[in-house]
């Protein structure tokens, strides 16, 4: 049986003349309507508004026939002719009017009508609350409107599309991978959801080619790429091995192959909707949606972060910044760790499904208020499932729009105000520096100009390798500890042209043995001078904490130079240089008996000072264990 919007419950006495013939027609309207002959229905209404013009519930029925029939403006039409302003109890009528005009994008009309509804008392509470909400919409889209962004966008090509549903697009870190849903006939000609891959060459995307194993009979979706290209992370619904309606999965890829995919398990999926996965560049964090509860709406956004013994935590709601009573969908957090993209139809948008950006001063976990990605990206229809390339300004979507299918995938240039910072990738390998063995070992990278820590991570133990990305054109530290040996210090710069291709950093880290030394790389002075720098605060740190964990170990601090100027001022300056560093540890309470310092002036090179790279190597703090 269909639903009526109340009409069997609106006393016709509130409606005029009522005549016996009016009513009795409206009757025979109501039946016909319910056993879903519109036809018929229709041609009742008319007879009971042919019989009495007055005569108001007809009208209401129209426009809930019009309204199912897809005709819009003919549905507002009606509802209008039904409304009285007399009759509170119809009030509905005027948030159904405005609801229409919403869907049909216009905003003046739809404001009009909510406030409209706002003005009687005593309505569903329920509808009060979406009027207010569908204000905010039309406040913001009629500004929108009148302010669009820049929006030139174009298909990507036939080695992307094809004459079927291509969407949900992931791209790896250096762009030379890129990852779709496609819905057609596959295997046995049956229509489903399988990933399909496509790789970059000679300046174009080419034919993209199903990914094998990791596609099954059913569907999978949903889909986000590791940084590094060879980790899958998507959903698949309704599996013996689920936990819940869908579940996120993952599937490694291993000489070129991807892998069969398995369950993430309990730490993430739950009884309940897990779904839209989005892995942070350094593979720590795992941004999902659920409906599971705790939540700020129905579908929310939610995190869970990687442990060091490989599992990941119990997930925590993302907050009230992102989520709302709402929902909140596609989440992509850019490579560059600090950008969040997603969709959601509750904050101030276009109508519907609108795209949005937050950002953070990582590792912070209050997100700043979303922006709406504005108008003409966002329109009064549903707009999802946004990523961003490592530039941070090239953009991919799929849409209905012009193309070779159904649904396709479009890119375009991001306007400077919603671009994520430019990143570039980097490939750690840690090892035991005499055996050479992979080492699973601590890895922290901090922004030299700003001591933000932005990579508070690990390598993984088979591999002892992390790969991540971090903003480019910056100056960073790095310190690399474990268990049993000295720590690591190095610092590098990333610019544009490590952008396009992964910056290495090699790392041996040696045992605590007796006369194995550290150069800490991190530690600066003026020039010609040894006042510490503020920038040595976060390898003095380091240091400090290393003296700390190993109580039973002491040390020689070591100053070096090069060899400009004379061998006594030299002498004299790295000695000094030592001594600050010395002076540090024994004011954060460091016993003074665990540590000697000395200058050793140019007299220990460890490059030739024939150039300027030479000469800043040996100009180096180092310590070296007794």
């Amino acid at each position: 049986m269909k639903y009526i919007f109340l009409l069997l419950f609106t006393p016709f006495v509130l409606f005029g003349q009522n005549t016996a013939k009016a009513k009795k027609a409206y009757a025979k309207s109501i039946e016909f309507f319910q056993e879903s002959n519109d036809g018929k229905a229709t041609e009742f209404a008319l007879s009971a508004l042919k019989q009495d013009p007055n005569f108001l519930p007809p009208y209401l029925l129209l426009g809930q026939i019009k309204e199912e029939a897809g005709k819009t403006e003919e549905a507002i039409e009606h509802y209008l002719k039904g409304l009285s302003d007399n009759s509170p109890e119809n009030a509905w009528g005027y948030w159904k009017v405005g609801a229409l005009h919403m869907s049909v994008a216009n905003y003046s009309e739809a404001k009009r009508a909510f406030t409209h509804f706002l003005g009687f008392k005593n309505q569903n509470s329920k509808k009060v609350n979406s009027a207010k909400h569908h204000l905010k919409n039309c406040e913001f889209a009629l500004e929108a409107i009148n302010n669009p962004v820049d929006f030139d966008f174009k298909n990507m090509g036939e080695g992307i599309n094809s004459e079927w549903e291509e969407y949900l697009p992931s791209i790896s870190a250096d762009g030379q991978l890129f990852v779709i849903t496609r819905r057609g006939p596959h295997q046995n000609n049956v229509v489903s959801e399988d990933f399909y891959q496509s790789t970059f060459k000679d300046g174009k995307w080419a034919l993209a080619k199903n990914m094998g194993t990791v596609n099954t009979f059913g569907n999978e979706g949903a889909q986000c790429l590791a940084p590094n290209g060879k980790v899958l992370f998507f959903t698949a619904c309704d599996r013996e091995d689920g936990m819940g309606r869908c579940d996120i999965y993952l599937s490694f890829k291993r000489d070129g192959v991807w892998s069969e995919a398995r369950n993430i398990g309990p730490s993430i999926n739950s009884k309940h909707w897990d779904s839209q996965p989005t892995i942070s560049p350094d593979g720590r964090e795992l941004y999902f949606v659920s409906n599971r509860p705790g939540g700020y709406g129905n579908m929310d956004i939610w995190k869970s972060v990687l442990t060091q013994k490989g599992t990941f935590s119990k997930p925590v709601n993302l907050g009230a910044a992102i989520n709302t009573e709402f929902d909140e969908m596609s989440p992509f957090i850019h490579t560059d760790n600090q950008t969040l993209y997603f969709a959601s139809n509750g904050h101030p948008g276009m109508g519907d499904f609108d795209l949005f950006m937050s950002r953070r001063n990582y590792p912070a976990a209050n997100w700043q208020r979303p922006i709406n990605l504005g108008y003409p990206i966002n329109t009064h229809g549903v707009e999802n499932s946004l990523i961003v390339a490592s530039d941070g300004k090239t953009a991919y979507f799929a849409s209905d729009k012009s193309g070779y299918g159904q649904e396709d995938i479009f890119w375009f240039q991001l306007s400077e105000d919603f671009q994520a910072q430019q990143v570039a990738y980097v490939k750690a390998k840690v090892y035991d520096a005499k055996s050479e063995t992979p080492l699973k070992a601590n890895i922290e990278i901090v922004d030299l100009a700003t001591g933000e820590v932005m990579i508070s991570s690990f390598t993984y133990t088979k591999t002892g390798e992390l790969f991540t990305c971090l903003p480019a054109n910056t100056n960073y530290a790095v310190n690399v500890s474990r268990d049993d040996y000295l720590f690591h210090s190095e610092n590098f710069e990333l610019n544009d042209q490590s952008a396009l291709q992964a910056f290495r950093l090699d790392i041996p880290l040696q045992r605590l043995d007796r006369g194995n030394a550290v150069v800490l790389k991190n530690i600066f002075f003026d020039t010609d001078a040894y006042s510490l720098k503020e920038e040595s605060e976060v390898e003095l740190n380091t240091l400090l904490e290393f003296m700390q964990n190993n109580i039973d170990l002491n040390i020689e601090i070591e100053g070096h130079t090069d060899n400009v100027g004379s061998q006594e001022h030299n002498l004299t300056l790295s000695e000094n240089r030592a001594k600050e560093v010395y002076s540090f540890l024994v004011d954060k309470g460091i016993a003074a008996n665990r540590m000697t310092y000395k200058g050793f002036g140019d007299s220990k090179p460890i490059a030739s000072n024939d150039s300027e790279t030479g000469r800043a190597e040996n100009r180096r703090t180092a310590f070296r264990i007794k």
